[in-house]
């Protein structure tokens, strides 16, 4: 016996229609992309996790150098939101019009100081330190990459060693890879930022900038214009502004902006 056309065509479309449904809805799944400063990664992967169990709602992250960041998103990569770690790659951004009008804040604020592995005593280090002869190598963040780069080399040139250092620099893509110099003994000290030696085991802090050296460390926070789901975006931006998220921040040794208002 012959199959009756619309017994072999009704599985056949009723198949395509679960298909498509399918894929319209993996095409609309909640799902935010942060880009975010390197600086920022062992802090935000957390919070990330917990903004999905309590909204449902997925974080994917983009880490590296803001600068480089700022450039991905000028060039049309799809980001959600970002968190740079100066105001310099977000006003970049913010003169272009890639923001959403009135999302762009202050979110943190970080300190900068000097790390080593420990063959330096920490209780007598200052920073003409640096220009003797067993310090061969100074990590930190390219200036033209990294905001860190940027208050290391303002805070160098405020206390008078930036021409003196210039030739012991050794440059990093971002402050987390001038800090992996000094781990791995590529550098002799590194500058980054104090939130990144927070409980680190293999290096110590030898010194602390004074704020007056540098410009005032911020991390801006802002949702791009255009961005596939603005709305949850904004949400995400609020949720980190929060008392639990500011907590959590603190205790990543950041300083949240919303508990210094």
């Amino acid at each position: 016996m012959k199959a009756r056309p619309h017994s072999v065509l009704m599985p056949l479309v009723a198949a395509l229609f679960l298909l498509l449904v399918s894929e319209a809805c993996s095409n609309h799944r909640t799902e935010l992309t942060v880009f975010a400063a390197a600086s920022l990664a062992d802090v935000l992967q957390p919070l990330g996790e917990r903004f999905e169990s309590e909204k449902g709602i997925k974080v994917n992250y983009s880490f590296g150098g803001s600068w480089t960041l700022a450039q991905q998103v000028s060039l049309g990569a799809p980001a959600d939101v970002f968190v740079a770690g100066g105001p310099g790659p977000m006003d970049v951004l913010d003169d272009k019009n890639l923001l959403v009008n009135g999302s762009r804040v202050d979110l943190l604020g970080n300190m900068l100081v000097i790390v080593a592995k420990g063959q330096h005593n920490s209780e007598t280090f200052s920073p003409t330190d640096l220009l003797r002869d067993d310090v061969k190598r100074i990590a930190m963040g390219d200036p033209s990459l990294a905001p860190a780069g940027n208050y290391a080399r303002e805070a160098l040139q405020t206390i008078g060693l930036w021409s003196d250092l210039r030739e012991k620099l050794v440059y990093g893509l971002n402050v987390r890879t001038a800090l992996q110099y000094a781990r791995s003994g590529n550098s002799d000290v590194a500058i980054v930022y104090a939130t990144d030696v927070a409980g680190d085991k293999q290096l110590r802090l030898l010194w602390t900038f004074p704020p007056e050296t540098h410009s005032s460390i911020r991390y801006p926070i802002a949702v791009i214009g255009g961005a596939d789901n603005s709305s949850k975006a904004a949400e995400f931006v609020v949720f980190l502004r929060s008392d639990g998220a500011s907590e959590i921040f603190s205790e990543h040794g950041f300083n949240p902006m919303t508990l210094q208002e």
